[in-house]
């Protein structure tokens, strides 16, 4: 058998012997050999697909055509022979993007005698390997993705791998330096500690990265702290070529000859230390690592995590991913510059583009680290290049006749209240401009680093001026309403609702920067922001999305909900927003007609009217507030069997939606100790209850921050009174687990206590439960739903209480849905007794199997639900029943009866 070696070594000759490296005319034939190569028959054989359609966002109709993908292993996209790779990584990442679903790990890009290995979920404008095609049969170990059967890949240039060693070194280093400074004396506090290491740690990691990227001379930092090993002091010998490296010019003679003025601000006060010998064997190790792999964009997030873990929740290595900033840089600003370039034809139309570009600025209003103006940046740069080729092109000159840059980093802005995060930004950005020079291959000088201490900012953002900008970036912090008083205080949260009166509610700590960046950006700017996924939902909808798309905003391009690459462990939706219509909207990297701010692509229900006659129908459950309240079913039997029947007085089955899933019929494997409506004396009767509850919630009571659950120790937080009083005249009533995968309604006994993540129905009609279980309903519940994960939230203001019901279905209908409802609910029953499953299993096994008894009822329970609301299935439900709520909602105010959750013929079931 041929190796891949020899396979390898035979395409190369191919290669050279036959392909000219015409993009269009021969990739193909290119890519079927190079298959074939690594023992494939061929590329359709092995699954791939070519001239791949995608959307790719950036022009007004605009479709890109991949040359090939290969889901999920890699997306190649050829170039022509000679072609300059690096001007091409962007419709790179934007035809990975999109395509979706099942996107490809790796992106390669080709031009017959390179090939370039990116993999965009670790970093993004840097391949992670290249290759050129005299190279490949011995490194073939690079393209394990190509193999038949797939092996992991040996990179050359994984530079995640380097950056997590290099900050999590440094950060031993500033824990060590910390402590010993405080330990010694030579800090008066841990704050002045603190303070004296991260900026000689961070003066340290500038210099590493010079001397890598040739900004020093030589090896000059290396050789300075080998002096020190071998007995020179570092008070001295460091202390002194950061002072040279404050000194305007360039140092003449002498150990620091060759060293030029760096200034920048971050050596504009130098704390002269003397390092101990395990300090400075700790930085020789980390200054030995190759520095001119670091990754600033996650270098930031590393190093504070490795510094500051019990403040930042890190447990081991958290950054924010580069794919994931990429989606709100990209959207909002290199698309936009990328669309205008193209769009510019005369000479004079680039010149205003170049006037326009190099007075752009950019904010991040919650800059931490400086990750999202790294990536901006490196992407401006690219605009700038890319616009200064087509100035080249069309004047016909030389293109290095135009090679100075104008984009610097004293165009991007940041706000953040961590004062360390801050000089991290500001040492970030300082950064990248060398990063973007090596990159481009740029004739713009490195040095002297621009100071940034005017443009990075240590301020609170809520409560200070933002500075002009054309598009605001960034990832605010995310932080529950509920939990803002415990984690910020009173003091604090007491000064938020009073600076932003109009928000009601208690929403996510991050939503003020949705509002605030509105505010901002006006009819001209973009903004693109990331929030936890109820951002578009509920309260937190109305105070953030409904609030940008009702002062102007037009939401362009979102993902709706996905796991966060940071260190918070939450589902987050990205949000890119402008004051312009778009020419396209995507959302999930599909193309959509529109986006709401409930972010679907479909109908924006969110205007949707809560209707009076649904009103105190359908109520959340009760919320005990102390868990000793519930006990098991073997204990209330206990003391209701054995002890006092009486206690089956306060002690109640209770359902918390769970059961309603899980158990056979929803039968509740939960009790409750309920002592509504009695004082203190009447609960005191019984006995064995009492003596519980005041045992194992009392003292948890007694630790309530409100006086009224103090003194109330024995009665519930929240007691649904006029839940109560519904159900109490009901025998059964339909209830809805809050949160589950299908939102199925199941008749529940009145007797069974309804939980607060229960939704109650106040109804004992199987006509109402027929509607609530249509079709009909499902549609306008996925589209109001909240959602937890990829489970169903069902909300009653939302769900149900916007609901409209039908106004005038014929009494033979009614009368059709009930018994038909009453039959499906039978056959459910039946099932999951016989087969001691809960109604999710069932539902899970039947609901899309077209031959079950499942299917069929409830096909025919929708067509009968569709009649009496006239609906016919070639409607668009979800307008027809927008529109429906919308003239009750009039007819409502003008005074007129509305049909709500019963029978409009006034028959009860």
């Amino acid at each position: 058998m041929t190796s891949t070696a020899q396979s390898l070594n035979n395409f190369v000759n191919y290669t050279r012997q036959y392909i000219t490296g015409d993009e269009k005319g021969q990739a193909q034939v290119f890519l079927e050999n190079f298959f074939r190569a690594f023992g494939h028959e061929g590329a359709l054989q092995a699954g791939a697909t070519y001239e791949e359609r995608i959307h790719k966002g950036s022009k007004k109709g605009k479709t890109g055509f991949t040359d090939l993908v290969w889901k999920p292993r890699v997306l190649i996209e050829m170039k022509k022979r000679g072609a300059d790779l690096s001007k091409h990584y962007s419709q790179a990442f934007d035809y990975w993007q999109r395509a979706v679903p099942n996107r490809p790990r790796y992106v390669m890009l080709c031009n017959f005698d390179e090939f370039w290995i990116y993999d965009f979920d670790t970093q993004i404008d840097t391949p992670i390997d290249m290759v050129l095609l005299a190279q490949l049969p011995e490194r073939a170990s690079t393209f394990g993705f190509m193999e038949v059967q797939e092996k992991k890949p040996v990179f050359g240039n994984n530079q995640v791998e380097v950056t997590e060693k290099a900050a999590g070194r440094m950060g031993e280093l500033f824990q060590m330096l910390q402590a010993r400074l405080l330990r010694t004396g030579q800090a008066e506090s841990l704050n002045q500690a603190s303070m004296m290491a991260q900026r000689y740690v961070l003066q340290c990691v500038l210099a590493m990265f010079a001397e890598d990227r040739g900004l020093l001379p030589g090896s000059l930092f290396v050789q300075c702290v080998q002096d020190c090993l071998a007995g020179a002091s570092s008070y001295d010998v460091i202390g002194g070529l950061f002072r040279e490296m404050n000194t305007p010019g360039i140092t003449p003679a002498g150990r620091y000859q060759g060293v030029e003025y760096f200034n920048g601000g971050l050596f504009s006060k130098i704390h002269l230390l003397q390092l101990t010998n395990q300090e400075l064997k700790f930085l020789e190790v980390s200054a030995l690592e190759d520095w001119g792999k670091i990754r600033p964009a996650i270098f930031g997030n590393i190093f504070e995590s490795a510094i500051d873990q019990n403040e930042r929740h890190a447990h081991g290595i958290h950054y924010t991913s580069e794919a994931d900033i990429m989606k709100i840089v990209r959207p909002t600003i290199s698309r936009y510059w990328e669309e205008r370039i193209d769009q510019a034809n005369t000479i004079g139309q680039l010149e205003t583009l170049q006037l326009e570009l190099q007075q752009y600025r950019v904010l991040d209003p919650a800059c931490g680290s400086g990750n999202f103006l790294y990536i901006a940046y490196q992407e401006l740069k690219q605009i700038e290049q890319d616009l200064l080729d087509k100035i080249a092109e069309r004047r016909r000159s030389p293109r290095e006749q135009i090679q100075m840059g104008f984009v610097t980093p004293l165009q991007l802005f940041g706000i953040d209240n961590n004062p360390f995060a801050v000089e991290l930004a500001r040492v970030t950005l300082m950064i990248a401009r060398k990063v973007a020079i090596d990159r481009l291959g740029l004739y713009e000088p490195a040095l002297p680093l621009d100071t940034l201490d005017r443009n990075i900012v240590c301020q609170d953002a809520l409560f200070t001026d933002w500075p002009k900008a054309d598009a605001i970036i960034g990832n605010p912090p995310f932080l529950g309403g509920k939990h803002m008083r415990l984690n910020l205080g009173d003091e604090y949260v007491d000064r938020i609702f009073e600076h932003f009166p109009d928000v009601k509610d208690s929403v996510d700590f991050c939503s003020y920067w949705f509002r605030l960046s509105q505010d901002r950006i006006g009819q001209q700017g973009r903004a693109g922001l990331v929030a936890t996924n109820s951002i578009s939902q509920g309260k937190a909808r109305i105070a953030t999305l409904d609030y940008v798309i009702q002062k102007g905003g037009v939401i362009h391009e979102a993902i709706s909900s996905q796991p966060w690459s940071g260190e918070a462990n939450v589902h987050v939706s990205i949000v890119n927003w402008s004051g312009k219509e778009p020419q396209e909207f995507y959302l999930d990297n599909q193309k959509v007609p529109q986006i709401s701010s409930s972010l679907k692509g479909t109908l924006d229900v969110s205007k949707a009217n809560r209707l009076r006659a649904n009103l105190e129908q359908c109520f959340q459950g009760v919320i005990p507030l102390g868990e000793g309240f519930i006990i098991d079913e073997a204990t209330a039997k206990d003391w209701g069997e054995e002890h006092d029947s009486t206690n089956f007085c306060v002690v109640k089955p209770f359902s918390m939606g769970g059961n309603l899933a899980r158990n056979v019929n929803g039968e509740p494997d939960r009790w409750v100790v309920d002592f509504f409506g009695k004082s203190i004396e009447d609960a005191s009767w019984y006995l064995a209850p009492f003596a519980h509850v005041k045992r194992t919630v009392k003292p948890i009571r007694d630790q309530n921050r409100r006086k009224v659950r103090r003194d109330n120790w024995w009665i519930f937080g929240e007691n649904a009174p006029k839940m109560r009083r519904k159900l109490d005249a009901l025998p059964y009533y339909f209830a809805v687990p809050e949160v589950s995968k299908w939102a199925i309604f199941v008749p529940s006994p009145s007797n069974w206590l309804p939980g607060n993540k229960t939704k109650a129905v106040a109804s004992d009609d199987f006509y109402v439960f027929g509607v609530l279980t249509s079709e009909t309903h499902r549609i306008w519940m996925h589209a109001q739903k909240s959602t937890l994960e990829d489970r169903i939230a069902y909300t009653h203001n939302t769900c149900f209480e916007t609901f409209p019901f039908p106004q005038a279905p014929a009494p033979g209908t009614v009368q059709a849905i009930r018994a038909k409802a009453l039959e499906l609910h039978q056959y459910r029953s039946e099932q999951m007794e016989q087969k001691q499953w809960g109604i999710t299993k069932l539902y899970n096994a039947y609901f899309d199997e077209e031959a079950s008894q499942l299917y069929k009822l409830h096909k025919q329970l929708d067509a009968l639900v569709l009649q009496a609301y006239g609906f016919s299935q070639a409607d668009d439900l979800l307008a027809r029943l927008l529109e429906l709520n919308l003239t009750l909602a009039d007819r409502e105010q003008a005074g007129e009866p509305v049909v709500g959750p019963w029978a409009p013929t006034g028959e009860v079931g």
